[in-house]
Order: C-alpha cells, then sequence, then structure tokens
C-alpha cells in the first residue's frame, strides 16, 4: 500500500492533469492576449514603424522622438486623414505620430491611490463558494 505522501502526489498530479491547481500554484505563461508597454508587439500594435537609415522617408510624415532618438513614421496616413477630415493632413499625422511615440515610450499608466486591490480569478473547484 502506498503511503500517504505518495497517494498525495498521485491525488495532485491528477487534479493538476485535468487543470485544477490550488490558489498561488499557477503557472505563469505567455498568454496571447497581453504585449509589455514599449514592445515590439506594442509597436506594430500602435502602427509605428521605425526609419533607420536605409529607409528612404520620402513622402511620409516622421518624427524623431525626444527620448529615445529614434525616428517613426505611421504606417497607416490614410486612416489619420479619415480620423480627421477637417485638418491639415500633414498636422493631423504629426499629431497622431506624436501621441502613439508617447504612449509607446511612455511606459504603462501610474495606477491611481484610491484604486482597488487588482482582482485575482480564482478556480471554482479549489475554494468553496460561501453563500
Amino acid at each position: 500500500m502506498a503511503s500517504a505522501q505518495e497517494q498525495i502526489k498521485e491525488l495532485k498530479a491528477l487534479l493538476e492533469a485535468h487543470g485544477i491547481v490550488a490558489p498561488g500554484q499557477r503557472k505563469l505563461e505567455k498568454r496571447a492576449d497581453f504585449m509589455a508597454f514599449g514592445s515590439d508587439e506594442h509597436r506594430r500594435f500602435l502602427g509605428l514603424v521605425i526609419v533607420d537609415e536605409t529607409d528612404d522617408p520620402t513622402g511620409y510624415t516622421v518624427y524623431k522622438s525626444q527620448e529615445s532618438g529614434i525616428t517613426y513614421r505611421l504606417e497607416d496616413e490614410i486612416g489619420v486623414v479619415s480620423l480627421y477630415p477637417a485638418m491639415d493632413p500633414d498636422k493631423a499625422a504629426v499629431i497622431v505620430l506624436r501621441q502613439k511615440i508617447n504612449e509607446l515610450e511612455g511606459g504603462p499608466p501610474p495606477v491611481p491611490d484610491n484604486a482597488p486591490s487588482l482582482w485575482q480569478p480564482v478556480d471554482q473547484y479549489t475554494v468553496p463558494v460561501q453563500v
């Protein structure tokens, strides 16, 4: 007969095989719906293209970031014109380009002092529901 410790190990392995784990024992994994602030994924999501020495920016509105020194352009300037139809297209492109660069390089937004604590999901199988 197996010892109590061996039985507990087997039971834990069986539960984990079915996706049931104790709170705090979840393994962190790369989520498909998350992108870090300032990452290349975030830059592409914002529609920013890095302009380097080999690129010819002729015909594009470019802006050099004062914070990082990187020169960017918009992937789609026509979309900006549709957002601001009454504005000069060049001015609109510069405004949107600066906004997107500031979002990319600004880091995560600060958490207000009066913000509630972060919600932690709990499996319905690991904690009994209290009524």
